[in-house]
């Protein structure tokens, strides 16, 4: 079925999306920090993703971008040296989300739309490479983060540096039900906790199975599978009480509809659908 395509569910005409997960790296952590009640001795290998949402008539959109090499330059000097001794990374495309996309044929100078979930730098890392995109974000977030520097950036996950000096003149909000092109077909879900104002998207694949792409409103699958909690001490990463009610939320979604596909960034079963070469 192509993307753009309309197909009938409950009678009316949904409008499908070909979509597809990348990465660019990886890091690592003990599986009992990722879920309460998870093994010390187990570690599980978080993969750094994009996806890439194709339709015959918007054309491309890419959810997130990714470390790129510019993660490491940022991260080279203190204080933001830190960042990568908290999060060790690996890096396994050179030239990032924006080479894959090149592969796959997309010009990632003339990519229309990329959506930033929050501001995380294994999120941002590849958004200089898309100059000529509207950046889809949600706006509380960004004015949050936008003044800070130094230390109080690190806080947050955030490295200024690899964020596009034009990001204001580009940003387009999102916020909870913002239906991106005014046809239903590509919907923003508000997921805040870990970040303030990260936002998720709904769409419907051209298989017909609907998905939503999580961002890091948990980092398991298991996790909104079984309303499960990180370890407390994660709390200083989130805010808990959102953390709490978005976890539970994509919990209740789940239970709703068995056939939802709900896709953390981070979770092994997420690496699994990676496909970064051509096909």
């Amino acid at each position: 079925m192509r993307a753009g395509m309309a197909i009938k569910e409950g009678g009316r005409q949904m409008i499908t999306w070909r979509w597809s997960i990348l990465s660019d790296g990886w890091t690592q952590a003990r599986e009992a920090i990722l879920l309460r009640g998870g093994s010390w001795r187990k570690t599980v290998r978080c993969a750094v993703t994009a996806v890439l949402l194709e339709h015959d008539v918007h054309g491309p959109v890419l959810f997130d971008c990714g470390y790129s090499a510019r993660f490491f330059t940022e991260t080279d000097p203190l204080p933001n040296r830190f960042y990568r001794y908290l999060t060790p990374a690996t890096l396994s495309e050179p030239d990032g989300i924006a080479g894959i996309l090149r592969r796959r044929g997309w010009l990632p100078e003339q990519m229309p739309h990329v959506i930033v979930s929050h501001w995380h730098a294994d999120h941002t890392g590849g958004l200089r490479d898309f100059p000529s995109a509207a950046i889809h974000a949600n706006r509380e977030g960004w004015e949050l983060v936008r003044p800070l520097r130094g230390i109080a950036a690190l806080r947050k996950g955030v490295l200024p540096g690899l964020l596009p000096e034009d990001l204001e003149e580009r940003l387009q909000n999102l916020e909870d039900g913002t239906d991106l092109f005014g046809d239903g077909s590509l919907i923003a879900l508000a997921l805040p906790g870990h970040a303030v104002g990260q936002m998720g998207v709904r769409f419907i694949a051209n298989d017909g199975q609907p998905v939503i792409l999580a961002a890091d409103a948990c980092w398991l699958s298991r996790s909104f599978r079984e309303n499960l909690l990180p370890h407390p001490a994660t709390s200083m990463l989130h805010h808990l009480p959102d953390y709490e009610r978005t976890l539970t939320r994509l919990h209740q979604l789940h239970l709703q509809d068995p056939e939802l596909l709900i896709v953390p960034s981070h979770c092994p079963e997420t690496a699994a659908r990676i496909a970064n070469h051509p096909r």
